[in-house]
């Protein structure tokens, strides 16, 4: 999580912009025995705009949605019930049988689909691609238009994701959605005080160079770290390695450990993974005096035409889809001049010059987007933009992507990486990691990737 500040202390906060499922949150703090930051609910759903001028500012919770649809079609209301009811199933399938243990083999998660009886009533949704699964269910092109870009939330074509994402819109639509007070660095401040106090050491702009593993049968003390801070180099050795770097780029930049840099690689190489899409954000320093939604999203004529021309062409999309969040809708603390609006873009394997002509005409034509399609005028000036290239650099991801390395073709039952590797005490945690993207979803990595550690060292 990342936050930049303008001359009038006005603080932009980057990465994700609204929490689900907090309740993983306050488990977290929980186990630490310390409070949690503040956590707002929200009190209105998403906005939705549609190409052909349909507008759904959509509310909360199942009973208040299949009403909202209701009044529109009663068609439409009855398949979105069909629709949550069959997500929320999965969802709370994955929560007891995937989410919290390492990745399952195919056995094991067949033998576990059919105990649980979902494989039984829904065998179609879970071994079909996303598209096919939507399609056959939702009849409303609008609908399905925003259910397909819930792909985008595992980085692939909805023609290539599998069915099983549809839980997905469970945990967008029905489970709770909240902001944190003061803006979603608020977390990343209370993990980070949590971890002072237990006497953890910070080394910040603090680049590693690299990690070699000493002896591959010795116990303690084993990995070599070497870093550079203030133009010197530092060596350390440590007895555990746990990474929230992608662990696609560390096998190719700082992780000097064969085994394991030949796994990722070789995924690649293979071309059995490609890099996820990237974004394009504007952080917009709104000076007008207006009112908006927490978060609107403006949908493309084809989201699956625009989605597969920026991962699978990498293109600059013709007609992008828009998301703009406005945190001041929930908290008051945030200012109103906050707006943060992000648009698809290519990953860096698009040899895109992002240099400040292009950034320019790009960022007003996504602002004009917004104009036209909110009838506003949004009135203001850009405080600045960050794009793929920054992404790269900056959060240290795979080409610029924003959730690691996905499935190049259809795998229904593929899953992330574990973030266990075959080196005693290196692991990883992060986006690129089981059960994949999320603020609560890398929580949910990095307590597992956590139980492993203590069973081992308790043990001792």
């Amino acid at each position: 999580m990342f936050r930049y500040t303008n001359e009038d202390g006005i603080s932009w906060d980057t990465g994700p912009t609204l929490i689900s499922l907090p309740n993983e949150i306050y488990q977290i703090f929980k186990i630490l025995k310390k409070n949690p930051p503040e956590l707002i609910p929200l009190l209105t759903g998403c906005r939705l705009l549609f190409s052909d001028q349909t507008d759904w500012s959509l509310p909360i919770g199942l009973n208040q949605l299949v009403s909202f649809f209701h009044k529109i079609d009663q068609n439409i209301s009855r398949q979105f019930e069909e629709v949550m009811k069959i997500s929320s199933s999965i969802y709370e399938f994955a929560e007891d049988h995937i989410f919290h243990v390492d990745p399952p083999s195919y056995f094991q998660l067949g033998l576990k689909s059919l105990s649980s009886g979902l494989f039984l009533k829904y065998p179609k949704v879970t071994l079909t691609p996303y598209s096919k699964v939507v399609d056959s269910l939702l009849s409303n092109s609008n609908l399905r238009e925003f259910f397909y870009h819930f792909a985008s939330y595992v980085g692939m074509n909805p023609d290539e994701a599998q069915g099983g994402i549809l839980s997905v819109a469970h945990v967008e639509l029905i489970s709770e959605i909240v902001f944190p007070k003061g803006g979603v660095y608020s977390i990343a401040q209370h993990l980070y005080n949590a971890a002072l106090d237990y006497n953890t050491q910070f080394h910040f702009n603090s680049k590693v160079l690299s990690v070699k593993l000493i002896d591959k049968i010795k116990q303690g003390n084993n990995f070599k770290l070497t870093y550079e801070k203030d133009q010197k180099v530092h060596d350390c050795r440590y007895d555990v390695i746990i990474s929230n770097s992608d662990p696609f780029i560390a096998s190719k930049t700082w992780l000097e450990i064969p085994s394991v840099r030949k796994i990722f690689n070789s995924k690649l190489e293979k071309n059995q993974y490609r890099p996820s899409e990237s974004q394009f954000v504007i952080l917009f320093d709104l000076e007008d005096d207006i009112v908006l939604d927490h978060h609107i999203k403006i949908f493309p004529e084809s989201w699956r035409k625009s989605f597969i021309e920026v991962c699978e062409k990498n293109q600059i999309p013709e007609d992008p889809c828009v998301y703009l969040v406005w945190p001041h809708a929930t908290d008051k603390s945030v200012s109103s001049r906050v707006l943060f609006i992000s648009a698809m873009a290519p990953n860096t394997l698009a040899h895109v010059k992002w240099d400040e002509n292009f950034i320019n005409k790009y960022s007003e034509k996504i602002l004009n987007i917004c104009r036209a399609r909110l009838g506003l005028k949004l009135k203001g000036k850009i405080f600045k933009v960050i794009t793929p290239n920054e992404l790269e650099v900056r959060a240290n991801s795979l080409n610029g992507g924003i959730y690691s390395a996905t499935c190049s073709s259809f795998q229904p039952m593929n899953f992330h990486f574990s973030g266990l590797t075959d080196i005693q005490n290196l692991y990883f945690v992060g986006a690129g990691v089981h059960p994949g993207a999320g603020v609560t979803m890398v929580m949910k990595s990095a307590r597992r990737i956590a139980d492993h550690i203590l069973k081992k060292f308790a043990s001792r």
